[in-house]
């Protein structure tokens, strides 16, 4: 194998690069409850697909969870199932451009649900964010 080709399959891909959608950055409150227990984290991004939930609370790739929140300028409450799809544990020294959490997919939006989280996004620039 090159070093050319070693390199490639070293670089984990760009978070931009892997998105399909486009997200929003933003700080709300969101309710998580697993199978065992409750807390509130904070929704760093989000997008028609799912979102970032920034708290120290351990989640584990993979674990089912039902997150609540609702988004700005709307009375509708999402409250959806979601899958954990990557976490990022809280760093020592760690500072607020790596906030600990976890990343997490839908898994039941409705159609109506899809067009206002789209809706919302429309008319805020997407931003990408590299990890």
């Amino acid at each position: 194998m090159s070093k050319a080709t070693q390199s490639q399959t070293s670089t984990p891909a760009r978070a931009s690069d892997r998105r399909e959608l486009a997200r929003k950055a933003f700080d709300i409150q969101v309710g998580i409850a697993t199978d065992h227990r409750l807390f509130v984290g904070l929704v760093s991004n989000i997008s028609a697909g799912g979102l970032f939930i920034a708290t120290d609370e351990q989640l584990r790739k993979g674990d089912l969870v039902e997150v609540r929140f609702s988004i700005p300028g709307h009375n509708h409450v999402f409250d959806k199932q979601a899958t954990v799809v990557w976490t990022r544990p809280l760093a020592e020294g760690s500072n607020q451009r790596t906030k600990a959490g976890a990343g997490v997919k839908f898994s039941d939006l409705t159609d109506e649900e899809t067009k206002m989280l789209n809706g919302f996004l429309q008319i805020h620039e997407p931003i990408f964010f590299d990890t």
